[in-house]
């Protein structure tokens, strides 16, 4: 998880549009939203 060391924070666009912002550790464990947006 060396993204989320060096990017605490994430935030996951969708069409131009905010779906997800928070902990970049927290968003890349959520299966469900990664798969949502095509991010799996």
């Amino acid at each position: 998880r060396m993204v989320a060391e060096v990017f605490p924070r994430m935030v996951v666009l969708d069409e131009g549009r905010v779906v997800a912002d928070g902990p970049t550790d927290e968003l890349l464990a959520d299966r469900q939203l990664l798969e949502a947006h095509g991010l799996e």
